[in-house]
């Protein structure tokens, strides 16, 4: 499913009351504009939360644009439409190199990573008794989740990787997906996030779901596939009625921002959620723990140079050829 530039952005916008500035050099902003998601996501809990962490750090108001996630929002910052936002590496390392077909083959070079935030994870389920493997889905009609979002973004190539290939990759809102698949219209859902996905967890209670794995073998294909895709594990009782670990794959959620942001800015918006951690692990439990940050920059993803200051400051280590300003 294609939809225009305007759809994958999304059209909502919350702008809270604006503060003054922060006196600085160079001046900072009244108010930022931060990429979020879509409802029965992560990213629509996880950047209001790590927005009042930056109103309450720099005095400065965050306005939130609800859109359909990653690649969503790494096209409002190229399009100077915000100054923060959520995505994944593997998202981003398609942006980098304009690999993405979301991206028409043009490289997108205004973003700059902040900070890890927490890892999301391939979860994959499906209501049809026929369909318990990668290898079933193929040929088959699935949901991915909003257009705009990594699992519409990435999905394809990771089940390209296996010799998997759906009859069609449906994108929408996920809430609706789970509702066509429990109908009969959709064989599969397939999203990418932080586990458990609300809109899964909920289908889940009270019904028998197929959780769909990778082997081993198959996760090392779709690995060797897709920059920034690495392979983890949904551990027992992630979702109502799972008893046993299921292997997949999955990517590391950064949090991003304009290049042309003030250094002094960029590292106090990642200081603060760097300090309170525990915090977001309120909201994203997977969030209170700091992943590493090597498998951003090995996909070919820069961070900024006033966020690789705040990193270094919390004991994580880059490398010079980690920053670009």
């Amino acid at each position: 499913m294609k939809l225009a530039r305007r759809d994958l952005l999304g059209a909502t916008l919350s702008l809270p009351i604006a503060r003054g500035a922060k006196g600085a050099q160079p001046p900072w902003p009244g108010a930022l504009v931060m990429g979020t998601g879509r409802a029965g996501g992560v990213f629509t809990v996880f950047g209001p939360a790590w927005g009042q962490l930056i109103n309450s750090a720099t005095g400065i108001s965050v306005a939130y644009r609800a859109t359909g996630g990653s690649s969503a929002n790494l096209l409002l910052i190229e399009e100077g439409s915000a100054q923060l936002g959520l995505t994944t590496v593997a998202v981003a390392a398609q942006a980098r190199s304009g690999t993405g077909g979301w991206t028409a083959g043009v490289k997108l070079e205004s973003f700059r990573a902040l900070f890890p935030a927490y890892p999301s994870i391939l979860q994959i389920i499906s209501t049809h008794t026929g369909i318990s493997s990668l290898l079933a889905l193929d040929g088959q009609e699935i949901g991915v989740g909003p257009d705009g979002a990594s699992g519409a973004a990435a999905i394809p190539a990771i089940l390209a990787a296996i010799g998997v290939r759906p009859s069609r990759s449906v994108a929408g809102n996920y809430d609706q997906q789970v509702k066509a698949m429990l109908e009969g219209k959709l064989a599969a859902c397939a999203f990418i996030g932080a586990p458990p996905l609300p809109a899964i967890s909920a289908a889940a209670i009270g019904r028998k779901l197929q959780l769909i794995g990778f082997s081993l073998a198959q996760a090392a294909k779709a690995v060797k596939a897709v920059p920034g895709l690495s392979h983890m594990v949904l551990r027992a009782n992630t979702f109502p009625g799972q008893n046993i670990d299921v292997g997949s794959v999955g990517t590391l959620n950064i949090a991003v921002g304009a290049a042309s942001l003030p250094d002094n800015l960029a590292e106090a918006v990642t200081m603060a959620a760097l300090k309170h951690r525990k915090q977001l692990g309120t909201v994203v439990p997977a969030a209170a723990q700091t992943p590493q940050a090597q498998p951003v920059y090995a996909a070919g993803v820069s961070f900024h140079p006033g966020a690789a200051k705040a990193l270094r400051e919390a004991g994580i280590s880059l490398p010079g050829s980690a920053v670009q300003g």
